[in-house]
């Protein structure tokens, strides 16, 4: 296994870029969100940034339980140099971050209690392809306390004049204290929003509960797909967070 410098590593782990290489000497690693595939136990990644990337060391998505089809992952790693002249590239991942990802939830009125609508700060929310990607941080204890997030529509929710229909970013503490601030990625079907698979809506808005009794409303309408790399991601130590 190639080793790199420990300060090279530390930097990209501070770095908020969205997609980012960082560079050691002559080495160069990536880092992207990307979708799991699972073709007949044949795993490989979908890449926001760069496509389809078959992966040599499959074991290490096992080993973090990331090897369910559709898992969203925040992946760092490397192109292996022998596929250098090939067009599709493979890649070595030497560490990753497993994204919770979920369907959006229509829910019935009689449900908002066990849904909950506790603070959350949003830092970052964009849309890949297939998803809807949000970096969030609330407060917690560490506790291991897993805190529930959804992305819902309520049956009050409304198409507006502009073609986007209101949907809400929920967070549920799930009785923990709100003590220290713990950050994560959490990835939306954009194909379970009710309206996006039949074309019938031309994006959403996303109601958060931001704290103080402030709300903070994030529009955002479907474009077509382009590879950016101006977007921002984060890849840090998210041992503390855990959710569901």
């Amino acid at each position: 296994m190639k080793k790199f410098k420990f300060l090279t590593w530390t930097l990209c782990l501070l770095t908020i870029p969205f997609f980012i290489s960082c560079d050691d000497d002559d080495e160069v690693y990536e880092i992207d969100m990307a979708t799991v595939h699972d073709s007949e136990g044949n795993l490989s990644l979908e890449s926001d940034y760069f496509g389809y990337l078959p992966v040599s060391n499959k074991d290490i998505l096992t080993y973090y339980k990331a090897n369910k089809e559709g898992q969203r992952i925040l992946a760092y790693f490397q192109f292996n140099e022998d596929d250098a002249k090939k067009e599709n590239r493979s890649i070595k991942i030497y560490d990753l971050y497993k994204v919770l990802t979920k369907k959006l939830y229509e829910m019935p009125a009689e449900k908002e209690d066990s849904i909950g609508n506790d603070p959350i700060a949003v830092s970052s929310i964009y849309t890949s392809r297939d998803h809807l990607n949000i970096f969030f941080t609330y407060l917690g204890s560490n506790s291991g306390i897993a805190h529930m997030l959804n992305l819902i529509t309520t049956e009050e929710s409304q198409v507006d004049e502009n073609g986007l229909l209101e949907v809400e970013f929920r967070h549920n503490l799930e009785g923990d204290n709100e003590v220290y601030p713990q950050s994560g990625w959490v990835s939306f079907e954009l194909s379970s929003i009710p309206g996006f698979t039949e074309g019938t809506i031309h994006g959403i808005k996303v109601k958060v509960n931001n704290g103080n009794g402030e709300e903070k409303t994030y529009r955002i309408k479907w474009l077509p797909t382009e590879k950016d790399k101006s977007n921002k991601l984060s890849f840090g130590s998210f041992s503390n967070t855990k959710t569901k």
